[in-house]
């Protein structure tokens, strides 16, 4: 088998690799490259960024960096295998560049239908330059599989984790539910809220309490208004918190007794569900993308995720904690047998293997 001495790992142009400001992107990378077996062999190439990520190495280029100036920080690692995260032009323009040496791409997103015959061939080539394509779901791989079936290039999928010796439940369970997530539609914030007003209200939920943590209310700021409206009617019983840490995150999680994450699109992974399950949060999510194959039977899922239906299966699950507790312990088995950051680094590590055969000998 062929030997290398370096892995050059990219990120996007206008990541945040530092553990105030990361992206999804951002703790994929991070928490993958701390975990391989290849760690000692992999530099991380990034914007440059305050109060960067530890236990890693890196490089970083200036912000607004060229593809040239990417492609000058890369060289100075002396890659034998390239792995570009998430931007296909990127990932193209190094295969070219470094035309000898394998380049894989490892997208968090679903890739978009070809638009015409021009798109369908100009990406169909660009895919086909690669040597590997990794997705962080099945659902990915599979959408892909549909809609791209002319890409030869082989595909596979390197999963997302969390280190579960941080993400784990409390010793004592609050009566707190939480949602976690962007302020945007998409991200069923109003319905989750419309449904927690509603269950709070009811004489058995006395006890209990909401909490929703977000980030980016400056981008749909009449939806935020309408969100903020709609919470103040539970007064003091719901909480807001935005833009907290992970560190801060991870606290409020492990006290939760339930989790909502009820998207209103299909989630291309769904990191905020794997979250929950190694925090012993018993989620209600929507039966959309990654979260089925991440959920399956270790939580609720839901067909149609509208404020109807969440407060339904909330009043359900804060009518019978042994349900709870029996779906927080099918949540806890689920990530630990998946979802760790072990088992997860290791499908990036099978990724790398497979690109072994390609280098020069």
């Amino acid at each position: 088998m062929n030997s290398f001495d370096s892995i050059a790992v990219v990120a996007p142009r206008g990541m945040a690799f530092s553990p105030s400001k990361a992206t999804s992107i951002d703790l994929h990378i991070h928490e993958t490259v701390c975990w391989s077996k290849y760690r000692e062999k992999i530099t991380v190439c990034a914007e440059e960024i305050e109060n960067p990520f530890d236990g890693v190495s890196f490089r970083f280029w200036q912000k607004k960096a060229r593809i040239q100036d990417m492609m000058r920080i890369v060289e100075k690692t002396n890659p034998g295998i390239i792995v570009v995260h998430q931007h296909l032009p990127t990932a193209t323009a190094f295969s070219r560049h470094f035309n000898n040496l394998p380049v894989c791409l490892i997208r968090h997103n679903f890739q978009k239908p070809p638009s015409n015959i021009i798109s369908s061939i100009t990406k169909n080539r660009q895919f086909n330059r690669l040597a590997q394509i990794g997705f962080v779901s099945e659902c990915c791989k599979d959408d892909f599989l549909t809609h791209w079936p002319k890409v030869k290039a082989p595909k596979c999928v390197v999963l997302n984790g969390v280190d579960t010796n941080l993400w784990k439940p409390e010793p004592e369970k609050e009566k707190l539910i939480v949602f976690v997530g962007r302020m945007a539609p998409e991200k069923g914030a109003l319905e989750a809220a419309e449904a927690l007003v509603e269950t709070l209200s009811k004489p058995f939920c006395k006890e209990w309490r909401g909490l929703f943590i977000v980030t980016n209310t400056d981008d749909h700021p009449d939806y935020f208004k309408q969100f903020q409206e709609t919470i103040a009617k539970a007064g003091h019983r719901i909480e807001l918190l935005k833009s907290i840490s992970h560190d801060q995150v991870r606290h409020f999680m492990g006290k939760a007794a339930i989790s909502l994450a009820p998207t209103q699109n299909r989630e291309p992974f769904g990191r905020v569900a794997i979250e929950a399950l190694a925090s012993g949060a018993t989620l209600i999510a929507s039966a959309r993308g990654g979260f089925v194959e991440i959920v399956e039977d270790a939580g609720i899922l839901l067909d149609e995720p509208n404020a109807t239906n969440i407060k339904a299966s909330l009043e359900k699950l804060i009518l019978d904690e042994a349900q709870r507790i029996f779906l927080s312990s099918r949540g806890l088995k689920k990530v630990s047998a998946t979802y760790n950051l072990p088992k997860s680094a290791a499908t990036f590590d099978k990724m790398i293997e497979n690109t072994l055969p390609m280098l020069a000998s």
